[in-house]
């Protein structure tokens, strides 16, 4: 009779430990790349809020808000054209289209990007995208979270952009504000601003989380 042959005990059970490691393994990677992009957002965040002020220190004038931004910024700075420019705060639109154009003629921020005015909501073309692909943009605006409902005074913001769990913003919330989406400097913020799927009962969503949310950084 032909002896059949498997799977001793401890063979086994070494299998399941390297399939455990390898599941740790993967869960890990994941967790620390969800951690870099959280880093980057809260960095690029600080980085235009920093480029801002540096602008406005050296020119005494907002980025998008200049109606001779060629002349003293740069020939490839786009000037701003409407009935809001030169009223010292960044409105849309067009003038949220271009920030990043003044601020990259002027060396404070890396681009190039869009040298057309665009009246619309900034785009990967005019302006820089968070990790997860959302064009974020500075606006003198109103749409984020006042304790559970939009806001009717407009604050100057940065907004993340779109594409972004709303577990990750909660995330942030807590690493840079109180981790309530509708207080503080960091609200939940258009075009999702009130949106169930991201934030409800004034609490971000986290189980399970929405996919596509978007944060503002007040200033």
């Amino acid at each position: 009779m032909q002896k059949q042959s498997g799977f001793t005990l401890i063979e086994m059970a070494i299998v399941l430990v390297i399939i455990g490691l390898l599941l740790g393994g993967v869960l890990k990677g994941q967790e620390l790349i969800k951690n870099a992009k959280v880093r980057n957002t809260i960095s690029s965040m600080d980085e235009l809020k920093a480029s801002i002020f540096g602008f406005q220190d050296r020119y005494r004038a907002m980025p998008g808000d200049m109606l001779n931004a060629s002349t003293l910024v740069g020939a490839n700075a786009v000037n701003c054209v409407g009935g809001g420019c030169g009223n010292g705060v960044i409105t849309p639109w067009p003038e949220t289209s271009i920030v990043t154009n003044n601020l990259s003629v002027a060396g404070f921020y890396t681009g190039p990007f869009s040298t057309t005015i665009i009246n619309a909501i900034p785009t990967a073309a005019t302006a820089p995208t968070n990790p997860w692909g959302g064009a974020m943009f500075i606006a003198y605006w109103y749409p984020f979270n006042e304790n559970g409902a939009r806001s009717k005074v407009n604050r100057s913001g940065i907004y993340t952009g779109g594409n972004i769990s709303s577990a990750v913003l909660a995330e942030i919330d807590r690493k840079i504000d109180d981790g309530n989406p509708g207080s503080g400097s960091f609200r939940a913020g258009y075009p999702y601003d009130t949106a169930a799927a991201c934030v409800a009962k004034n609490t971000w969503v986290t189980s399970p989380p929405s996919a596509d949310c978007a944060g503002t950084n007040l200033y």
